[in-house]
Protein backbone atom coordinates (compact mmCIF):
# COMPACT_ATOMS: atom_id res chain seq x y z
CA UNK A 1 0.00 0.00 0.00
CA UNK A 2 1.49 3.32 -1.06
CA UNK A 3 0.38 6.80 -0.06
CA UNK A 4 0.79 9.99 -2.07
CA UNK A 5 -0.02 13.56 -1.13
CA UNK A 6 -2.83 14.99 -3.26
CA UNK A 7 -3.41 18.24 -1.40
CA UNK A 8 -3.27 20.01 -4.76
CA UNK A 9 -6.75 18.60 -5.35
CA UNK A 10 -8.10 20.06 -2.14
CA UNK A 11 -7.70 23.83 -2.36
CA UNK A 12 -11.46 24.19 -2.04
CA UNK A 13 -11.32 22.65 1.46
CA UNK A 14 -9.05 24.77 3.62
CA UNK A 15 -6.91 22.69 5.95
CA UNK A 16 -7.95 19.36 4.46
CA UNK A 17 -5.17 16.89 3.86
CA UNK A 18 -6.09 14.12 1.49
CA UNK A 19 -3.95 11.12 0.64
CA UNK A 20 -4.38 8.37 -1.87
CA UNK A 21 -3.44 4.72 -1.56
CA UNK A 22 -3.54 1.73 -3.86
CA UNK A 23 -5.20 -1.48 -2.70
CA UNK A 24 -5.07 -4.35 -5.14
CA UNK A 25 -6.00 -7.89 -4.26
CA UNK A 26 -8.28 -10.76 -5.08
CA UNK A 27 -10.61 -9.78 -2.21
CA UNK A 28 -11.70 -6.61 -4.02
CA UNK A 29 -11.58 -8.31 -7.43
CA UNK A 30 -13.87 -11.05 -6.10
CA UNK A 31 -16.50 -8.56 -4.91
CA UNK A 32 -16.36 -6.77 -8.27
CA UNK A 33 -16.66 -10.11 -10.08
CA UNK A 34 -19.70 -11.08 -8.01
CA UNK A 35 -21.31 -7.74 -8.87
CA UNK A 36 -20.53 -8.32 -12.53
CA UNK A 37 -21.90 -11.86 -12.79
CA UNK A 38 -25.08 -11.06 -10.87
CA UNK A 39 -26.91 -10.28 -14.09
CA UNK A 40 -25.46 -13.19 -16.05
CA UNK A 41 -27.75 -16.08 -17.03
CA UNK A 42 -27.61 -18.63 -14.24
CA UNK A 43 -26.95 -21.50 -16.64
CA UNK A 44 -23.65 -19.83 -17.59
CA UNK A 45 -22.39 -20.01 -14.00
CA UNK A 46 -21.07 -22.87 -11.95
CA UNK A 47 -24.10 -24.50 -10.24
CA UNK A 48 -22.73 -23.79 -6.76
CA UNK A 49 -22.26 -20.11 -7.54
CA UNK A 50 -25.64 -19.83 -9.27
CA UNK A 51 -27.38 -21.32 -6.23
CA UNK A 52 -25.50 -19.04 -3.83
CA UNK A 53 -26.36 -15.92 -5.83
CA UNK A 54 -29.98 -17.01 -6.04
CA UNK A 55 -30.06 -17.31 -2.23
CA UNK A 56 -28.76 -13.74 -1.89
CA UNK A 57 -31.39 -12.52 -4.34
CA UNK A 58 -29.59 -9.42 -5.60
CA UNK A 59 -30.53 -8.78 -9.22
CA UNK A 60 -28.43 -5.63 -9.65
CA UNK A 61 -25.01 -6.40 -8.13
CA UNK A 62 -25.16 -3.44 -5.74
CA UNK A 63 -24.85 -5.70 -2.68
CA UNK A 64 -21.26 -6.64 -3.43
CA UNK A 65 -20.15 -3.09 -4.13
CA UNK A 66 -21.41 -2.04 -0.70
CA UNK A 67 -19.15 -4.64 0.91
CA UNK A 68 -15.85 -3.09 -0.25
CA UNK A 69 -15.43 -1.72 3.27
CA UNK A 70 -14.97 -5.21 4.73
CA UNK A 71 -11.58 -5.91 3.11
CA UNK A 72 -10.59 -2.29 3.82
CA UNK A 73 -11.32 -2.62 7.55
CA UNK A 74 -9.90 -6.13 7.87
CA UNK A 75 -6.82 -5.49 5.68
CA UNK A 76 -8.00 -8.53 3.73
CA UNK A 77 -6.21 -8.45 0.40
CA UNK A 78 -6.81 -12.02 -0.73
CA UNK A 79 -10.05 -13.85 -1.37
CA UNK A 80 -9.25 -16.31 1.42
CA UNK A 81 -8.68 -13.44 3.86
CA UNK A 82 -12.01 -11.94 2.83
CA UNK A 83 -13.78 -15.24 3.46
CA UNK A 84 -12.25 -15.48 6.92
CA UNK A 85 -13.14 -11.86 7.68
CA UNK A 86 -16.79 -12.38 6.74
CA UNK A 87 -17.00 -15.62 8.73
CA UNK A 88 -15.63 -13.80 11.80
CA UNK A 89 -17.82 -10.70 11.50
CA UNK A 90 -20.61 -9.84 13.83
CA UNK A 91 -23.72 -10.48 11.68
CA UNK A 92 -25.28 -7.11 12.50
CA UNK A 93 -22.05 -5.34 11.55
CA UNK A 94 -22.11 -7.11 8.19
CA UNK A 95 -25.66 -5.87 7.63
CA UNK A 96 -24.52 -2.35 8.54
CA UNK A 97 -21.89 -2.62 5.79
CA UNK A 98 -24.49 -4.03 3.43
CA UNK A 99 -26.96 -1.21 4.06
CA UNK A 100 -24.41 1.60 3.76
CA UNK A 101 -24.06 2.66 7.40
CA UNK A 102 -20.42 3.57 6.73
CA UNK A 103 -21.14 5.46 3.48
CA UNK A 104 -21.96 9.11 4.11
CA UNK A 105 -24.20 9.58 1.07
CA UNK A 106 -26.41 6.58 1.90
CA UNK A 107 -26.73 7.77 5.52
CA UNK A 108 -27.66 11.26 4.38
CA UNK A 109 -30.13 9.94 1.81
CA UNK A 110 -31.91 7.18 3.72
CA UNK A 111 -31.24 8.17 7.33
CA UNK A 112 -28.91 6.62 9.89
CA UNK A 113 -31.80 5.58 12.15
CA UNK A 114 -33.54 3.51 9.49
CA UNK A 115 -30.29 1.92 8.31
CA UNK A 116 -29.31 0.89 11.83
CA UNK A 117 -32.79 -0.32 12.72
CA UNK A 118 -33.07 -2.37 9.53
CA UNK A 119 -29.65 -3.88 10.15
CA UNK A 120 -30.92 -5.14 13.51
CA UNK A 121 -34.07 -6.58 11.92
CA UNK A 122 -36.69 -3.83 12.24
CA UNK A 123 -39.25 -4.65 9.54
CA UNK A 124 -40.76 -1.15 9.37
CA UNK A 125 -37.36 0.42 8.77
CA UNK A 126 -36.56 -2.27 6.22
CA UNK A 127 -39.77 -1.51 4.33
CA UNK A 128 -38.93 2.20 4.22
CA UNK A 129 -35.50 1.43 2.78
CA UNK A 130 -36.92 -0.94 0.17
CA UNK A 131 -39.46 1.67 -0.92
CA UNK A 132 -37.01 4.59 -1.02
CA UNK A 133 -36.85 5.82 -4.64
CA UNK A 134 -33.13 6.73 -4.61
CA UNK A 135 -31.57 4.51 -1.97
CA UNK A 136 -29.21 1.85 -3.39
CA UNK A 137 -29.17 3.74 -6.66
CA UNK A 138 -32.90 3.26 -7.03
CA UNK A 139 -32.46 -0.53 -6.91
CA UNK A 140 -33.17 -1.21 -3.24
CA UNK A 141 -35.99 -3.67 -3.75
CA UNK A 142 -34.32 -5.65 -6.52
CA UNK A 143 -31.08 -5.76 -4.51
CA UNK A 144 -32.21 -6.26 -0.92
CA UNK A 145 -35.72 -7.75 -0.90
CA UNK A 146 -34.40 -11.25 -0.21
CA UNK A 147 -31.75 -10.38 2.38
CA UNK A 148 -33.46 -7.71 4.48
CA UNK A 149 -36.22 -9.95 5.93
CA UNK A 150 -33.61 -12.50 7.07
CA UNK A 151 -32.12 -12.46 10.53
CA UNK A 152 -28.50 -11.20 10.74
CA UNK A 153 -26.84 -14.67 11.08
CA UNK A 154 -28.67 -16.01 8.02
CA UNK A 155 -27.73 -12.87 6.06
CA UNK A 156 -24.08 -13.45 6.90
CA UNK A 157 -24.32 -17.14 5.99
CA UNK A 158 -25.73 -16.42 2.54
CA UNK A 159 -23.21 -13.68 1.81
CA UNK A 160 -20.38 -15.92 3.01
CA UNK A 161 -21.57 -18.83 0.87
CA UNK A 162 -21.69 -16.66 -2.26
CA UNK A 163 -18.22 -15.21 -1.61
CA UNK A 164 -16.78 -18.68 -1.06
CA UNK A 165 -18.44 -20.00 -4.22
CA UNK A 166 -17.22 -17.02 -6.20
CA UNK A 167 -13.66 -17.44 -4.97
CA UNK A 168 -13.53 -20.86 -6.56
CA UNK A 169 -14.37 -19.28 -9.93
CA UNK A 170 -11.59 -16.65 -9.97
CA UNK A 171 -9.19 -16.82 -12.88
CA UNK A 172 -5.85 -18.38 -12.06
CA UNK A 173 -3.76 -15.36 -13.04
CA UNK A 174 -5.81 -12.78 -11.08
CA UNK A 175 -3.10 -12.21 -8.47
CA UNK A 176 -0.45 -11.56 -11.10
CA UNK A 177 -2.66 -9.20 -13.10
CA UNK A 178 -3.71 -7.25 -10.03
CA UNK A 179 -0.11 -6.92 -8.84
CA UNK A 180 0.83 -5.51 -12.24
CA UNK A 181 -2.09 -3.08 -12.05
CA UNK A 182 -0.95 -1.93 -8.59
CA UNK A 183 2.59 -1.36 -9.89
CA UNK A 184 1.19 0.70 -12.76
CA UNK A 185 -0.91 2.82 -10.40
CA UNK A 186 1.92 3.44 -7.96
CA UNK A 187 4.36 4.36 -10.74
CA UNK A 188 1.87 6.76 -12.27
CA UNK A 189 1.14 8.38 -8.90
CA UNK A 190 4.85 8.88 -8.35
CA UNK A 191 5.37 10.43 -11.79
CA UNK A 192 2.24 12.56 -12.17
CA UNK A 193 0.01 14.81 -10.07
CA UNK A 194 -2.62 12.66 -8.40
CA UNK A 195 -5.45 14.33 -10.30
CA UNK A 196 -3.81 13.36 -13.59
CA UNK A 197 -3.00 9.84 -12.38
CA UNK A 198 -6.56 9.18 -11.21
CA UNK A 199 -8.04 10.40 -14.49
CA UNK A 200 -5.66 8.26 -16.51
CA UNK A 201 -6.08 5.11 -14.41
CA UNK A 202 -9.86 5.36 -14.50
CA UNK A 203 -10.02 6.27 -18.18
CA UNK A 204 -11.60 9.66 -17.63
CA UNK A 205 -12.83 10.19 -14.06
CA UNK A 206 -11.92 13.56 -12.55
CA UNK A 207 -12.43 13.28 -8.83
CA UNK A 208 -13.52 16.43 -7.00
CA UNK A 209 -12.54 16.13 -3.30
CA UNK A 210 -15.32 16.21 -0.74
CA UNK A 211 -15.12 17.28 2.91
CA UNK A 212 -16.12 13.84 4.22
CA UNK A 213 -13.19 12.12 2.52
CA UNK A 214 -9.89 11.89 4.38
CA UNK A 215 -8.28 9.63 1.79
CA UNK A 216 -8.78 8.17 -1.65
CA UNK A 217 -8.40 4.41 -2.12
CA UNK A 218 -7.69 3.27 -5.66
CA UNK A 219 -8.79 -0.33 -6.26
CA UNK A 220 -8.01 -1.99 -9.59
CA UNK A 221 -10.21 -4.96 -10.46
CA UNK A 222 -10.77 -7.31 -13.41
CA UNK A 223 -14.53 -7.19 -14.06
CA UNK A 224 -15.07 -5.73 -17.56
CA UNK A 225 -18.74 -4.90 -16.99
CA UNK A 226 -17.78 -2.43 -14.24
CA UNK A 227 -15.28 0.01 -15.72
CA UNK A 228 -15.75 2.43 -12.81
CA UNK A 229 -17.23 1.96 -9.33
CA UNK A 230 -17.42 4.90 -6.93
CA UNK A 231 -18.02 3.97 -3.30
CA UNK A 232 -17.54 5.36 0.20
CA UNK A 233 -16.43 3.78 3.42
CA UNK A 234 -15.97 5.70 6.65
CA UNK A 235 -13.52 8.48 5.70
CA UNK A 236 -12.45 6.92 2.41
CA UNK A 237 -13.53 7.66 -1.11
CA UNK A 238 -13.12 4.34 -2.92
CA UNK A 239 -12.46 4.50 -6.66
CA UNK A 240 -12.54 1.00 -8.15
CA UNK A 241 -11.62 0.75 -11.80
CA UNK A 242 -10.99 -1.85 -14.46
CA UNK A 243 -7.30 -2.68 -14.70
CA UNK A 244 -6.60 -2.48 -18.40
CA UNK A 245 -3.59 -2.27 -20.63
CA UNK A 246 -2.82 0.96 -22.45
CA UNK A 247 -3.81 -0.63 -25.76
CA UNK A 248 -2.23 -0.20 -29.16
CA UNK A 249 -2.85 2.78 -31.44
CA UNK A 250 -5.02 0.51 -33.55
CA UNK A 251 -7.16 -0.51 -30.55
CA UNK A 252 -7.59 3.09 -29.42
CA UNK A 253 -8.58 4.22 -32.91
CA UNK A 254 -11.10 1.40 -33.15
CA UNK A 255 -12.63 2.50 -29.83
CA UNK A 256 -12.81 6.04 -31.17
CA UNK A 257 -14.45 4.81 -34.37
CA UNK A 258 -17.02 2.76 -32.47
CA UNK A 259 -17.88 5.74 -30.29
CA UNK A 260 -18.46 8.03 -33.26
CA UNK A 261 -20.28 5.47 -35.42
CA UNK A 262 -23.62 6.03 -33.67
CA UNK A 263 -25.54 9.24 -34.51
CA UNK A 264 -26.98 9.39 -30.98
CA UNK A 265 -23.50 9.28 -29.46
CA UNK A 266 -22.42 12.10 -31.75
CA UNK A 267 -25.50 14.05 -30.61
CA UNK A 268 -24.64 13.42 -26.96
CA UNK A 269 -21.03 14.45 -27.53
CA UNK A 270 -22.22 17.70 -29.10
CA UNK A 271 -24.55 18.35 -26.16
CA UNK A 272 -21.77 17.71 -23.66
CA UNK A 273 -19.52 20.06 -25.64
CA UNK A 274 -22.17 22.76 -25.25
CA UNK A 275 -22.26 22.28 -21.49
CA UNK A 276 -25.18 19.86 -21.12
CA UNK A 277 -23.35 17.54 -18.79
CA UNK A 278 -25.76 16.05 -16.27
CA UNK A 279 -27.18 12.62 -17.13
CA UNK A 280 -30.74 13.78 -16.40
CA UNK A 281 -30.29 16.73 -18.76
CA UNK A 282 -29.02 14.44 -21.50
CA UNK A 283 -31.96 12.07 -21.02
CA UNK A 284 -34.37 14.99 -21.46
CA UNK A 285 -32.50 16.45 -24.43
CA UNK A 286 -32.22 13.17 -26.35
CA UNK A 287 -35.51 11.51 -25.32
CA UNK A 288 -33.54 8.33 -24.61
CA UNK A 289 -33.83 6.17 -21.51
CA UNK A 290 -31.40 6.76 -18.67
CA UNK A 291 -29.75 3.38 -19.17
CA UNK A 292 -29.25 4.07 -22.90
CA UNK A 293 -27.71 7.46 -22.18
CA UNK A 294 -25.36 5.92 -19.63
CA UNK A 295 -24.36 3.27 -22.17
CA UNK A 296 -23.54 5.92 -24.78
CA UNK A 297 -21.62 8.00 -22.23
CA UNK A 298 -19.58 4.96 -21.25
CA UNK A 299 -18.63 4.45 -24.89
CA UNK A 300 -17.62 8.08 -25.26
CA UNK A 301 -15.58 7.95 -22.06
CA UNK A 302 -13.87 4.73 -23.15
CA UNK A 303 -12.85 6.47 -26.36
CA UNK A 304 -11.42 9.41 -24.43
CA UNK A 305 -13.93 11.90 -25.80
CA UNK A 306 -15.57 12.85 -22.50
CA UNK A 307 -14.63 12.77 -18.85
CA UNK A 308 -16.79 12.28 -15.76
CA UNK A 309 -16.20 14.96 -13.16
CA UNK A 310 -17.45 15.33 -9.58
CA UNK A 311 -18.40 13.30 -6.53
CA UNK A 312 -21.53 12.03 -4.77
CA UNK A 313 -22.96 15.53 -4.59
CA UNK A 314 -23.03 15.89 -8.36
CA UNK A 315 -21.51 14.18 -11.39
CA UNK A 316 -21.09 16.02 -14.67
CA UNK A 317 -19.77 14.91 -18.04
CA UNK A 318 -17.37 17.30 -19.72
CA UNK A 319 -15.83 17.26 -23.19
CA UNK A 320 -12.11 16.49 -23.35
CA UNK A 321 -10.79 19.29 -25.55
CA UNK A 322 -7.50 17.46 -25.95
CA UNK A 323 -9.25 14.49 -27.59
CA UNK A 324 -8.93 15.94 -31.09
CA UNK A 325 -5.15 16.32 -30.78
CA UNK A 326 -4.89 12.80 -29.33
CA UNK A 327 -6.90 11.37 -32.22
CA UNK A 328 -4.69 13.17 -34.74
CA UNK A 329 -1.60 11.77 -33.04
CA UNK A 330 -3.05 8.25 -33.23
CA UNK A 331 -3.76 8.63 -36.95
CA UNK A 332 -0.26 9.96 -37.49
CA UNK A 333 1.21 7.03 -35.57
CA UNK A 334 -0.75 4.54 -37.70
CA UNK A 335 0.28 6.17 -40.98
CA UNK A 336 3.93 6.32 -39.96
CA UNK A 337 3.92 2.57 -39.40
CA UNK A 338 3.24 2.14 -43.10
CA UNK A 339 6.33 4.08 -44.15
Amino acid sequence: MTQFDICSLCTMFIGQTLTTEVRAGTSFALLAALAGVTGAPRDELAPELADALRAVGDAEGETWLNLFGIPLDAAANTADELIRAVDAMDPVELRLHLLGRHAWSWCSLAGVDDIEAAAHGDTSAATRLLEHPRYYGGHARSSLATLLPLDPPETRNRIADAIAAGSRSLVDDATRRLAAAADTAESLLEARPASVAIERLTNGYRYVPEPEAERVVLVPHLEPTLPLVLAQHRGARVIAYLAASEGSSEDRLLALGRALADPKRVEILALVGRGVGRAAELVEATALTRSTVHHHLAQLREAGLVALEGNARAYTYVARREAADEAAALVADITRKGE
